[in-house]
């Protein structure tokens, strides 16, 4: 830990900076009385203030010291949440969703803001190679056999472990593995409804959980969520009333694609509700291990006291993406879940599994995220800041405390569908907010990953953006 003393150090300069005690402009105190007021070496605050510079947050001019540039809080509006709740109605999917995914596999060389997927060169790849060398290593055979439906036992013990981060108290027998996130909603779903039944979902929601919700022949309602807080529970209460609700699908950290942080309490209030309507709740905590905070937060399932809050997450987001290793906690629905694994496709592959149990116990992943957290807060940070830069003044965008994406509310008046097509042609992909919303809402918003590492490239792919976006507003007036 004391090789990360660095991060901490920032953090510090970094609140500092945010609340004006060093306003923009003014000079830092100096390497050296930095270093003895937290008691560590020149070479660690120097470190520090390298992040602080890649973040764009300070500029060192010589012979001057190191000067405030920027806040990492922007002064930019958030994006305005849906005011409308659906009623219960039958997913049909958005047509841009297949046209974007056909041009994805024909253009490998776009830019692409469009997947929510960490750049190749942010993972660990030679810790994931000695874990696949390791995993294939062993003289029994064990990595070429059908692993049990619910998963590697010593993995499942290792993610319950893991579950103290997040004050739950999970043990093996709670935790099924599964082929990524979306395959464990898809079980819990499939666990708690049947065709026609209706399912709450939080406004804008991911793609992928509407597909997975279609497929299965459910209806939704869309309940709006602030950028910030998320849902209003008296809204959910109240759907709650009106409709035979079989479940509900919530983000408890940093919501794909709004980045929504639902509060402790918000967290503690839903598995009371959940338990009191003895109504599932499904806990699609995927990004939760990316926080750019010190500690990581709670999800729901950390005040699940019945078993009636299922918590799903995944490695894909955060290590290695085509491992493709998912799981959950179904609570009460434990043993109807492994059941519909088995069923679905017997179990998840053997020597992935044991890879991803030798980066989880040699502690290769904790080191590889105590690295991937401040870069990609410097990609967000980076990225804001061209899109204040580029984008037209009216511009709104999400501050996420974690995650990969951010969500963009663009002037009235600018079709993100169009806007999309335009950009295709330019060789850069984004995703349309219709996306995100079986009502079609969201006209005028996109979603934007900031995984890619950054370069001059992507930066002239914003400012391309933003000048189709000002061009589309100028033909507009017109």
């Amino acid at each position: 830990m004391k090789g990360f003393q660095y991060l901490n150090i920032a953090d510090e300069l970094e609140k500092l900076i945010n609340t004006e005690v060093y306003p923009v402009g003014r000079k830092l105190p100096s390497l050296r009385l930095i270093s003895l007021r937290f008691q560590v070496s020149i070479g660690t605050v120097l470190k520090a203030f390298v992040l602080l510079i890649d973040k764009g947050l300070i500029l060192g001019k010589e012979r001057s010291g190191y000067v405030v540039l920027r806040k990492s809080v922007l002064n930019v509006d958030l994006p305005q949440r849906s005011k409308t709740i659906s009623g219960a109605t039958e997913v049909r999917l958005s047509p841009v969703l297949p046209q974007i995914s056909r041009e994805e596999q024909e253009h490998q060389s776009f830019v692409s803001f469009f997947n929510a997927v960490l750049d190749v060169g942010l993972l660990p790849l030679n810790a994931i190679r000695r874990s696949l060398q390791h995993a294939s290593r062993d003289l029994s055979g064990a990595h070429l056999l059908y692993e049990k439906a619910n998963g590697n036992p010593l993995l499942r013990q290792e993610i319950a472990g893991r579950s103290f981060r997040w004050k739950g108290a999970l043990s093996a027998e709670d935790v099924v593995i599964t082929n990524g996130a979306l395959e464990a909603v898809g079980l819990c779903l499939r666990a708690v409804a049947e065709k026609g039944d209706t399912i709450v979902l939080e406004s804008p929601f991911y793609y992928g959980i509407l597909q997975t919700i279609e497929a299965l022949g459910l209806k939704i309602v869309e309940l709006p969520g602030d950028t910030l807080s998320g849902i209003d529970l008296d809204q959910l209460e109240q759907v709650c009333e009106e409709h035979r609700v079989a479940a509900c699908v919530l983000i408890s950290n940093f919501n794909n694609p709004n980045g929504a942080m639902l509060s402790d309490q918000k967290k503690q209030d839903i598995a009371a509700f959940a338990r009191r309507k003895k109504i599932p709740v499904i806990d699609d905590d995927i990004y939760g291990d990316l926080h750019f905070d010190t500690e990581r937060p709670a999800n729901i399932k950390s005040y699940d006291a019945d078993g009636w809050v299922m918590l799903c997450s995944s490695f894909s987001k955060s290590v290695a993406p085509g491992y493709r290793i998912g799981w959950c906690a179904p609570g009460r629905f434990t043993e109807k879940v492994i059941r519909l694994k088995a069923l679905t496709n017997v179990a998840t592959a053997s020597v992935v599994q044991l890879s991803l149990l030798q980066l989880l116990n040699t502690g290769a992943y904790d080191r590889h995220l105590r690295k991937l957290r401040p870069e990609l807060h410097k990609l967000m940070l980076l990225t804001l800041q061209a899109i204040e830069q580029y984008f037209p003044v009216g511009t709104r965008m999400s501050r996420p405390k974690g995650g990969l994406v951010l969500w963009i509310e663009l002037p009235q008046g600018v079709d993100a569908v169009l806007l999309h097509q335009k950009a295709i042609a330019g060789h850069i992909q984004i995703a349309p907010g219709t996306l995100f919303s079986n009502s079609g809402a969201y006209t005028n918003y996109i979603r934007m990953s900031c995984s890619n590492l950054w370069s001059k490239r992507i930066e002239q792919a914003i400012q391309q953006l933003g000048n189709m976006i000002k061009d589309q507003m100028m033909k507009n007036k017109n």
